[in-house]
């Protein structure tokens, strides 16, 4: 992908905070434009269709967030710290996150596997944490893959509009809830005496 401009990226950053609180699929390129003051055609150099402008934007969200947990568990050696230092981007970054954005990527494949996708990398690191956190005796005695196969699949569950309706709960606190129960069930019962 080619470098992008400071107004680009600019664009991209504004696209995100509008996506994450009204969903794309009700806006149209015109009103974004609008919006950003820009021009249609500077939003469709940052990609070729609406659709192909919200997966640029939503991929970029994504990225952040896997960089900012791999990040922050490369400065930590404590495996419990890294658990939380690996969940925790995913938590704070979609806190902004409204259920038209929660609604408009479940209804669009498209968004779905590219959502799908980053969870899977995210719950491979997951898993080496969890693996040498049981070598090391801070976790119990758990099936690392298990454990990131159940993460993976509770996230993708709460990310279902109508639960998170029927909960109360957004989709940060749906995953905080998440990660503490993990973080929480890791733990070994010696591993607070260490």
């Amino acid at each position: 992908m080619p470098e992008r401009s400071s107004r680009q990226l600019e664009l991209l950053d504004a696209l995100e905070a509008v996506y994450l609180r009204e969903g794309f699929r009700a806006l149209g390129v015109g009103e974004l434009a609008t919006r950003l003051a820009c021009s249609r055609r500077t939003l469709y150099e940052l990609a070729p269709s609406k659709d192909a402008l919200f997966l640029r934007v939503l991929d970029r969200f994504l990225a952040r967030i896997r960089a900012l947990g791999q990040d922050r568990v490369a400065k930590t050696s404590d495996p419990r710290e890294q658990v939380e230092a690996l969940l925790e981007p995913g938590i704070r970054e979609t806190r902004g996150a409204s259920a038209a954005f929660t609604a408009d990527v479940d209804a669009f494949p498209a968004a779905r596997r590219l959502l799908d996708r980053h969870q899977r990398e995210r719950m491979a690191l997951l898993r080496e944490v969890v693996e040498r956190g049981v070598r090391e005796g801070v976790f119990r005695g758990v099936h690392a893959e298990l454990v990131a196969e159940v993460m993976l699949a509770a996230v993708q569950r709460v990310r279902d509009p109508a639960l998170l309706r029927r909960a109360g709960l957004s989709m940060a606190d749906a995953f905080e809830e998440c990660s503490r129960l993990i973080r929480h069930g890791l733990l070994h019962p010696d591993s607070g005496r260490r």
